[in-house]
């Protein structure tokens, strides 16, 4: 049995960040953490590996050792000490085993898994034992295309850690030739809280006005027109997000944006009921235009519908 459960001396514990899958915040403490921690204790004992004949690095678990050697300072520490001599595989097992009773692992933090499993595995191996488990894509191209995260401005990582960043985003910002331009896209994403649709659209605006009108995007980005709506002190977050969006669609297609303008003033001109809407093709690419009614449910559809169509 490579596992045992055992009581060691809290002076020979080594804070090596060898195995841990977040070393950027190594020993911090998130306050929703500490709290939990406080109120209900350490129920999941660390992890450690025996390095030596007296000390034990830790494998997983480095904040609640943190946590116990900030607010109790024991002399004994309660552990799962793993076997000097436990196979590779074993061990990255229980890392993931161990992550799973906290919260599920973020893109980076699977990064890092990748690259701490490199060490002692091929990657075919990786990729045929923990892919899956780490819901990565199929192909080699996916393990390659995390890796490449571990390798970017610290910034960028902890905003992707955080959640600032959608997973899906990740790599369409990783095509971007240039760290600042990266990293001014991920501060306008954060300051206003963009989610996944907001973050992908504004991308390809913002992307392509820039290389069309040949400029970096943290230089268009610092352009007067945009920061007086991002600075600006009355405007609310949605407010500042819709008006960085007309102003960015406009610039992008303004004979589109035109024709918006125009389509919404015939549409007003109806004064249709609360029910009614009037709806365009999608950038005008057809003449067609969509009347919908929306019914408080199917009977007063079906009424609506039978005064209308003949028998």
């Amino acid at each position: 049995m490579y596992l045992t459960h055992r009581s060691i001396p809290f002076n020979s514990i080594n804070f090596t960040d060898e195995w841990n899958l977040h070393p950027w915040e190594f020993r911090d403490i998130p306050r929703a953490l500490q709290e939990t921690l406080i109120q209900s204790g350490v129920i999941h004992p660390p992890l450690v590996i025996a390095d030596s004949a007296k000390t034990y690095a830790i494998v997983s678990g480095v904040r609640r050792v943190e946590f116990i050697r900030r607010f109790i300072a024991p002399a004994q520490i309660d552990c799962m000490v793993i076997d000097k001599d436990a196979p590779p595989s074993f061990i990255l097992n229980l890392i993931l085993t161990d992550q799973s009773h906290t919260d599920r692992l973020s893109l980076v933090e699977k990064a890092r898994f990748v690259e701490i499993a490199s060490r002692f595995l091929k990657m075919e191996d990786i990729m045929t034992s923990f892919q899956a488990r780490l819901q990565l894509p199929k192909g080699r191209s996916g393990i390659t295309n995390l890796l490449q995260i571990l390798k970017q401005d610290e910034r960028f990582v902890r905003e992707i850690h955080i959640g600032y960043i959608q997973d899906r985003m990740v790599l369409e910002l990783l095509s971007l030739p240039n760290e600042t331009d990266r990293l001014a896209l991920i501060q306008l994403f954060k300051n206003l809280g963009m989610g996944d649709g907001k973050q992908k659209r504004f991308f390809s605006l913002i992307r392509d006005i820039a290389w069309r009108e040949e400029t970096s995007i943290s230089a268009y980005l610092q352009r007067k027109e945009i920061t007086a709506i991002l600075e600006h002190q009355e405007l609310n977050i949605p407010q500042k997000i819709q008006h960085l969006g007309c102003l960015l669609q406009n610039e992008f297609s303004p004979a589109s944006s035109l024709a918006e303008e125009l389509f919404a003033k015939k549409v007003k001109h109806f004064w249709l009921p609360a029910n009614y809407s009037i709806s365009h093709s999608p950038s005008f690419e057809k003449d067609e235009t969509t009347l919908s009614i929306t019914f408080k449910n199917f009977p007063e559809c079906e009424q609506y519908l039978k005064q209308q169509l003949p028998d």
